[in-house]
């Protein structure tokens, strides 16, 4: 079936996710706005073009017209800047633009054209079958490379875009909302294993590799499509959060994140500025040597959660401790780790540990889980 008689099943999975593609790219050209239509209409009709290339090279039509193999290539090395204007433009950076310097690529992937129409049907055929199983011979390997560029520029760019100013891409997603964060996380490792399945499947001539790639790819578009319709205010949300990560990353320009983490941390598990029942952001700003904006900015984005949020959980971890190492009543525990009543620090243990201090007191043991989550928080992963 392979590259000898038509497969109907890459014809179909492939073809519907290229027709599926294209069909919502004019939906999109027809429903939103003048402004800002183009680039989304551009990306997912990028995608369509694509799955339609690999409809025509893995169901076997290659073989009728192998001259039409080479043309749309350097067409998809513009999806990886396609990327980044997209996501440019939905956190509303309406004066970026693409440097020149990112045409340059699609520029390169247009010279194999030169030499590749100049080969007859029989010696495009056969250059075409040496690419797709990875016979690494000259010039076959020039051609395999240039089949992998548009691969290595999407993985390239995805990576570049969350990990740009000091991982705005990726505290973005952090600051999404839950359903969100997951569904972005999901479809951001699916693309991953993907395009990587794509680029092991060309260079080691696994036909079985490349193939299940390009389904996948269909398979994604249409769980997006779906998602997107169900959760019409995702790119809002989407939106906001890079905006907000953006705003947040200028707050924090000149401070590394890692170091005043490590000495918010020692400030509380050392200096127990959490016992101060009367503690302020700005005093502990001042004891950290950073703005009050800052400090806040440093908690909501890599605690993803409120100053008092932050100061309840180092006082919970402390009163965890002290319950199951001490003798004393719960009463003068609460107020030792900042608590200035009883049924504050009843109402907190219970929010963060599940259960009231009096039942942690009997078995700590069953409430490991709670704690261990509470410590992850207070020190997050950069």
């Amino acid at each position: 079936m392979f590259l000898g008689d038509i497969s109907i099943v890459d014809y179909s999975i492939l073809g519907f996710g290229g027709i599926f593609c294209l069909v919502w790219a004019f939906g999109l050209s027809l429903r939103l706005p003048a402004r800002t239509k183009w680039i989304p209409v551009f990306f997912v009709g990028i995608s369509g073009f694509r799955l339609v290339w690999e409809t025509f090279t893995l169901s076997g039509f290659v073989n009728l017209y192998p001259q039409f193999f080479a043309f749309p290539i350097p067409f998809l090395y513009s999806i990886g800047p396609a990327i980044l204007l997209y996501y440019e433009k939905i956190s509303d950076s309406e004066k970026w633009k693409l440097s020149y310097y990112h045409f340059i690529p699609i520029a390169l992937g247009a010279l194999p054209l030169f030499y590749w129409y100049q080969l007859d049907n029989e010696s495009s055929k056969k250059l075409i079958q040496s690419i797709l199983r990875g016979n690494w011979v000259f010039p076959d390997y020039i051609f395999i490379i240039w089949i992998l560029g548009p691969k290595f520029s999407i993985l390239a760019y995805t990576l570049y875009v969350g990990s740009r100013k000091s991982g705005e891409g990726v505290l973005a997603i952090r600051l999404l909302p839950e359903r969100i964060r997951i569904f972005s996380r999901l479809l951001l490792f699916y693309i991953l294993i993907m395009i990587l399945a794509d680029i092991f499947g060309y260079l080691f001539g696994n036909t079985s590799l490349y193939r299940y790639s390009s389904w996948s790819h269909s398979f994604a578009a249409v769980i997006v499509y779906l998602y997107s319709r169900y959760n019409p205010d995702s790119m809002l949300e989407i939106s906001g959060a890079i905006q907000k990560a953006r705003y947040s990353q200028s707050k924090l320009n000149g401070i590394n994140a890692k170091d005043a983490i490590s000495k918010l941390n020692y400030l509380m598990a050392s200096e127990s500025y959490y016992a101060d029942e009367d503690l302020r952001l700005s005093t502990l700003a001042d004891a950290m040597e950073i703005s009050v904006h800052q400090l806040s900015e440093l908690i909501n984005v890599h605690f993803q959660m409120s100053f008092i949020q932050l100061i309840n959980s180092h006082r919970i971890l402390i009163a965890c401790k002290l319950i199951e190492e001490e003798k004393r009543n719960l009463l003068s525990i609460a107020y030792s780790v900042g608590f200035n009543s009883k049924s504050a620090f009843n109402r907190v243990f219970r929010l963060l540990i599940g259960n009231s201090p009096r039942e942690y007191r009997k078995n700590p043991s069953q409430f490991a889980k709670e704690k261990s989550e509470i410590l992850s928080k207070i020190n997050p992963k950069l």
